[in-house]
């Protein structure tokens, strides 16, 4: 068992901690199989569309823009509670990606994604900091890791729905609507915030427009650090964004892979990648935050540049298993990183206004490769955003430690 101990936890999970991970497991395989979807049936949906590599990039942008309503959410969950907004979102986030199927062109599958990304982004927010306040701190990054570990398995999940894709790209997007009999169920197991039952709700009425939101949480105390981890992951959803968006096109259409083995090499390379998610909860308990994430992002670098750069298949399966590594590590040890370092009354709020400038970065990046894919093509434009990746790693290092903080009303 010694071998194998970085898989599992630094402490024993309680009863409540158990409890409390499975229901944000099971509501991140259903996120993860919808989120994925653009990204798997990209090349199904360009052409089915009309559209160039470079016109998809902007339209998966625009979509990621209308994420932005995601903090309007999480304002809801700071003054009234996390468990509505959080079940609110998973049945948008559902329905929306369902919707997907109907659209006619280009304007309804940016309207119906836009909508699958405020969905998901607030229940990224909403579940992380639903997780940080009801795991203990000894397992609280793992526990957001077997979050983030669920939605990695969703994800695989929608590569293997592929050969639907190939036969109707819409067949997929059906496929999700089955998440709604998972519903009541939820609906008995989302139990509020201790935190938040503990703490008098407060509130001005109907005034939550996004303006107001996203003044609040940049002008609170803490704002320095606010903005710092948002230049951080702005910078590394830049280059995510684009490298994950266009993996199915560069394996198929770039490397002349048949969807079956694009989707072996891809299901290879992030199996292996996988356990990057208990490495990382574990490392971001016991060795810190900071240099977890850190070395989760050197790694997403390294191996999403050589994605692009080389074309023999054990290479290739290298190349992602090395990304999806640090991609699954980076997940445990920012977000959990990123609710420890506010307080309760914000915590919702300025977890959304992380995730959308998250969301802002992987706009920006897509919105880049718009101009810059088409002229000189993918590997060199992630060559490019490559560089905002370094700077992120460099304004991680300058956030303050969390590791172990207890959290209060």
């Amino acid at each position: 068992m010694k071998p194998f101990r970085i898989l599992f936890p630094t402490d024993r999970f309680s009863p409540h901690d158990r409890a409390v991970a499975l229901v944000m497991w099971t509501v991140g395989v259903v996120q993860g199989f919808a989120q994925a979807q653009p990204a798997s049936t990209l090349p199904f949906i360009r052409v089915a569309l009309g559209l160039t590599e470079g016109e998809i990039s902007a339209l998966l942008a625009i979509a990621r823009l209308l994420s932005l309503g995601a903090i309007v959410i999480a304002m809801v969950g700071d003054r009234r509670g996390r468990r509505l907004p959080l079940l609110g979102s998973y049945v948008l986030l559902v329905v929306a990606t369902g919707a997907t199927a109907l659209i006619a062109g280009p304007l309804g599958f940016a309207t119906t994604q836009g909508l699958v990304r405020i969905g998901t982004s607030a229940i990224s927010a909403l579940g992380v900091v639903w997780l940080a306040e009801q795991l203990s701190p000894a397992v609280r990054a793992y526990g957001v890791s077997l979050y983030g570990a669920a939605g990695s398995l969703g994800a695989g999940a929608a590569i293997l729905a592929l050969p639907l894709a190939e036969r109707d790209w819409r067949l997929p997007y059906l496929l999700t609507l089955a998440g709604l009999a998972l519903v009541p169920w939820l609906s008995k197991r989302v139990r509020e915030s201790p935190l938040i039952a503990s703490e008098p709700r407060v509130g001005r009425g109907a005034r939550w427009a996004v303006g107001e939101a996203v003044g609040a949480v940049a002008t609170e105390a803490g704002a320095i650090r606010f903005w710092i981890a948002g230049a951080a992951g702005l910078l590394a959803s830049a280059f995510s964004a684009v490298g994950l968006a266009f993996s199915t096109e560069r394996l198929v259409s770039s490397v002349g892979l048949t969807t079956a083995s694009a989707v072996a090499v891809t299901l290879i390379g992030g199996t292996l990648g996988g356990v990057g998610f208990f490495i990382g909860g574990r490392m971001s308990d016991s060795w810190g935050r900071k240099p977890t994430t850190v070395l989760s992002l050197l790694m997403i670098l390294s191996g999403g540049v050589a994605l692009y750069q080389v074309e023999e298949l054990p290479l290739l399966i290298a190349a992602i298993a090395v990304s999806s590594f640090g991609s699954f590590a980076y997940i445990p040890s920012a977000a959990t990183h990123r609710a420890e370092m506010f307080p309760t009354r914000s915590r919702a709020s300025v977890t959304s206004s992380l995730g959308w400038l998250g969301t802002l970065g992987s706009a920006t990046g897509l919105a880049i490769g718009r101009f810059t894919i088409d002229g000189m093509g993918l590997s060199n434009t992630m060559n490019l955003l490559g560089v905002g990746v370094l700077i992120a790693a460099g304004l991680t290092l300058l956030l303050p430690e969390t590791k172990g903080r207890i959290l209060t009303a």
